[in-house]
């Protein structure tokens, strides 16, 4: 059979995809996204099959139902995955959020991740030290001959994820939670990009930034876990929660 023939938007498309469907905690589902993307490689060139295997390789799964997408060139993350699956350094032109001022980068990427817009997690040389670049601010991407060994085990959604969650933008309230589940659990299951995930002695401590308006949005995604769930803090978190039992309650004893 002819190799099939994808473009890098087309091929992008597939394997975020795929990805997506792997991570919604179906079981069966997830076996067959996994036998869809072993039997894609079978009829694509060894240039493209080898593309695809750096995107599985390099982008982290997770869930994400709230955050808005943000477009980025494919050529762009797709040239991140290679790099990050061979461990090859690349020099980058970054626009910086507040002012505009592009500068001259030489990163070491660890992992992609999209939780909206597409993030690369790096070791940034001129910062000397690990941060966080939206792909979409990238203006260009250049190799270099130097390598690099990446961090074992590096969850680049964990880290953006939690990064966002503790943004002071995100709100006021710093809410806790105790999940009597296991990190991978949870990780799979809340479809919340802006959370901060710690395993702890029987089970895994929850963290977020929100508003009093996000309270309800926040313990939505907890009823949707299907665990044990305790509240920690701070008050208005409690409130919220014991408010919204009321409620189910007086659902439950409607009569109709």
């Amino acid at each position: 059979l002819p190799a099939v023939r994808f473009t890098d938007d087309e091929l992008l498309a597939l394997v975020v995809g795929l990805k997506a469907a792997a991570t919604r905690s179906d079981e069966v589902l997830e076996r067959a996204a996994s036998r869809a993307i072993q039997r894609l490689e079978t009829v694509l060139s060894p240039t493209v099959r080898s593309r695809i295997q750096a995107l599985q390789q390099a982008l982290t799964p997770g869930l994400n139902e709230d955050a808005l997408p943000v477009a980025a060139p494919s050529e762009h993350v797709i040239a991140l995955a290679q790099a990050t699956s061979h461990g090859e350094r690349v020099e980058i032109d970054y626009k910086g959020g507040r002012d505009d001022r592009i500068t001259r980068r030489r990163i070491d990427p660890y992992g992609l991740a999209k939780l909206g817009p597409w993030y690369v997690v790096a070791y940034c040389h001129l910062r000397e030290d690990l941060r966080t670049f939206r792909v979409d601010r990238i203006r260009s991407i250049e190799p270099t001959s130097d390598t690099f060994a990446p961090p074992e085990g590096f969850d680049a959604y964990r880290h953006v994820s939690d990064a966002i969650a503790m943004a002071p933008l995100q709100g006021d309230l710093v809410c806790r939670a105790w999940l009597d589940t296991d990190l991978q659990t949870a990780s799979r299951r809340l479809a919340l990009a802006t959370v901060m995930l710690q395993p702890v002695e029987g089970g895994v401590s929850l963290t977020v930034r929100t508003n009093p308006s996000g309270l309800d949005w926040v313990l939505h995604h907890l009823l949707r876990l299907r665990c044990a769930v305790r509240i920690e803090g701070p008050e208005e978190f409690r409130a919220a929660a014991r408010r919204m039992a009321a409620r189910l309650e007086g659902f439950a004893a409607a009569e109709g």
